[in-house]
């Protein structure tokens, strides 16, 4: 079309990428495309198995959770409930007694009466309850990013699409929440919903005192768990259905150990209903069976080893923690024992947030940047949200702490070089390629 500008429809750097391998895909046999894609995964595995992650969004999963992920049921299509599919109309009995094992589980570790176990992320398990429970228009209150929210619920995100406006949340110290200043926005704004937790998680929330104002201003509760979920369910964080939460949502993945999805549990009957008459068909339709049997069977572990893992996963955050102070760095909360989670938070505006995790990486060490309290701007990223689910799952335990906040240090302070850096990140790690707290050791079938 005549006088059309130009519109970039993705980042440069991606549509580069997606150049040069428009070009290999079309030098290539389609043999060739795939034994290229199989490379690139051994060589991803290969690479990750010398790192040292200290990712807070990832984790890694047993063998027998992985060989589910393998099954034949992954291609297997069926909608609707456990024993009443809507397709196929004959149900497979197999996959129904997965899926209702699954809820069963869910159950018993949150302690829940209703669970929506079908939503493929967080971010999908909050978008179902926000739009099961709200109408366009409607006002809830959020954590901010600053303050420790995550990007889903925020206005550029979910309440964009459902046609909600975001209220801040007033944020307390180390990613809290400000329940005096809320109470009165609360009453002139009247919010349908409080949104809270989600990305950054050191200490537990006055769940209590906000259902105080939620009832006076007549809100619901949306308590998202994506990096607290075993805590809660070990009984070592808090317990937010008895605290007041309406809704908690969380990731089967993460700090729980299993494949990548989304879970959303209430207590609340009229809740339950809406969010399952919504799920199916508006989200999600057909199911990923073999997410659910590997969720399952990582769940089945979390109720044999979730308390010991949930224990073992705070301790090593106190420890790196304190050894990352002895070495020098500034650890936030610190007055506070530094956390109650698998997260530390490192204030990094001396070294530069950017340039300490570019280090970190080029020595195998990964590490993300991250914004902080009290960061000005808004969205500057200052500091990094170091955690250790990973690691402890790999059966490192306090005395490794101080082992791993060194080699950080050498790299982030240019102590040797990367290479140097990296063989002593291997050597640490080659002792620690099991899975603890799982049943590995359990003959599967």
């Amino acid at each position: 079309m005549s006088g059309q500008t130009s519109v970039e429809v993705m980042p440069p750097e991606t549509a580069a990428l997606i150049d040069r391998a428009d070009e290999m895909v079309g030098a290539s046999t389609p043999l060739g495309i795939a034994r290229r894609v199989s490379r690139l995964v051994a060589e991803h595995d290969e690479w990750r198995a010398r790192c040292l992650s200290l990712l807070p969004a990832e984790n890694t999963s047993s063998r027998g959770s992985l060989e589910l992920r393998r099954s034949y049921i992954g291609t297997r299509a069926t909608e609707g409930f456990p024993a009443a599919k809507e397709m196929p109309r004959g149900h497979d009995a197999h996959i129904d007694e997965i899926e209702a094992i699954l809820i069963a589980v869910c159950k018993r570790l949150f302690r829940a009466k209703y669970v929506e176990w079908r939503t493929t992320s967080t971010t999908m398990a909050n978008a179902v309850a926000l739009f099961a429970l709200t109408e366009p228009g409607d006002v809830i209150m959020a954590q901010t990013m600053r303050g420790g929210a995550n990007w889903n619920y925020n206005a550029m995100a979910i309440p964009r699409l459902r046609g909600l406006r975001v209220e801040e949340i007033p944020p307390a110290p180390d990613f809290g929440i400000d329940v005096d200043a809320l109470r009165p926005a609360a009453r002139q704004i009247r919010p349908k919903f409080f949104v809270l937790g989600g990305t950054k998680t050191l200490f537990p929330y006055p769940l209590s005192d906000l259902r105080e104002v939620a009832d006076e201003v007549e809100a619901r509760i949306l308590y998202d768990a994506a990096h607290v979920s075993l805590l809660i369910a070990a009984g070592m964080f808090q317990d937010p259905f008895a605290e007041g939460a309406d809704i908690l949502a969380t990731g089967t993945h993460k700090i729980m150990g299993g494949p990548i999805g989304g879970l959303s549990l209430t207590n609340d009957p009229y809740i339950a209903m809406k969010m399952l008459e919504l799920t199916h068909p508006p989200f999600i339709q057909t199911h990923d069976q073999s997410h659910y049997a590997a969720t399952a069977y990582a769940f089945a572990e979390m109720l044999e080893h979730g308390p010991g893992y949930a224990r073992q996963i705070v301790a090593n955050a106190k420890a790196l923690g304190a050894a990352l102070d002895a070495d020098g760095f500034t650890v936030l909360a610190k007055a506070r024992g530094y956390t109650m989670t698998h997260q530390v938070f490192l204030d990094l505006r001396e070294l530069g947030a950017s340039e300490v995790a570019h280090a970190c990486e080029a020595a195998n060490i990964l590490i993300p940047i991250s914004r902080l309290p009290d960061g000005r701007g808004g969205d500057a990223e200052l500091g990094s949200r170091i955690s250790v689910q990973e690691v402890t799952r790999q059966g490192m335990a306090e005395a490794e702490m101080i082992e791993v906040a060194r080699l950080i240090r050498c790299a982030a302070r240019r102590e040797a070089s990367p290479e140097a850096i990296a063989r002593d990140v291997h050597a640490l790690v080659a002792n620690f390629q099991g899975i603890r707290f799982s049943f590995d050791a359990e003959p599967l079938g």
